[in-house]
């Protein structure tokens, strides 16, 4: 997601041309951010706010129908529920694919961490050191280390749920790119002293507990964030229930 977002990690792909020298401190931040693919870390965000959307919009879709005197047939399972909650559903998923999934917000603000954290001739030494296999190896590494970490922010919180009817689809690609990840970032230390030195050096060190860890603060606490705030936008997407409410009415009453 992260290197969709950045068109100038593209110059990767070219290597390490002989203009490298010139670029701007802020190029090579964009340069080194655009390395990382955080996909698996989206995943779990996305399937965290689909089970925290359908809890808001089954208890206002409750309300609705005490409201509306809908009678106990108005319930999950019935055709026209299901509508009114996929009509919600959609457009509050929408919202929280602008407000976390599409990761614009994280830009400007792993671009300062970044900033702050690094000198010009340490962002030099990262973005050699991520050109080589074993480097390529430690940005998965990383990667998978945002993942794990805001998983493990959300269970040790108690907010995510091990199922969720409904989020079966979400839960797949995150069990599935997860396991993915987890598999391919592994490799033999005791192969690679070249990635052991670099773990250990201060750059290293730094760009794996600090910078990292305080990226992926940022991220838990956006999911968080947009999470709560799940219940006022369900009141604001009700009114795309009413065309299923008033197709249960006209059934009822027929």
């Amino acid at each position: 997601m992260i290197k969709m977002l950045v068109g100038v990690a593209l110059s990767v792909a070219m290597g390490w041309g002989p203009v490298a020298w010139a670029q701007s401190k802020a190029e090579k931040i964009d340069q080194l951010i655009g390395l990382h693919d955080l996909k698996t870390t989206v995943a779990i965000g996305n399937y965290f706010l689909k089970q925290e959307t359908l809890s808001a919009v089954r208890g206002r879709l409750h309300k609705l129908g005490r409201e509306n005197r809908l009678g106990a047939d108005w319930k999950p399972g019935n055709l026209h529920w299901h509508a009114a909650e996929s009509a919600m559903v959609d457009l509050m998923m929408a919202q929280a694919y602008r407000d976390f999934s599409n990761f614009e917000w994280l830009l400007p603000e792993w671009r300062s961490l970044s900033d702050q954290e690094f000198a010009e001739e340490e962002l030099d030494v990262l973005r050699a050191h991520f050109a080589t296999e074993v480097g390529r190896k430690q940005l998965q590494i990383t990667d998978h280390g945002v993942a794990f970490h805001v998983m493990a922010a959300l269970t040790l919180g108690g907010r995510m749920q091990s199922s969720v009817k409904g989020a079966e689809a979400e839960r797949r690609e995150m069990t599935h790119l997860y396991e993915q990840e987890d598999r391919e970032m592994r490799f033999d230390i005791n192969e690679n002293p070249e990635g052991v030195r670099f773990a250990m050096s201060p750059v290293g060190k730094k760009y794996f507990v600090n910078a990292v860890l305080k990226v992926t603060g940022r991220i838990s606490q956006r999911l968080y964030q947009t999470a709560n705030d799940m219940t006022r936008r369900a009141e604001g997407a009700a009114a795309a229930a009413q065309p299923a409410i008033e197709a249960f009415k006209a059934a009822s009453q027929g």
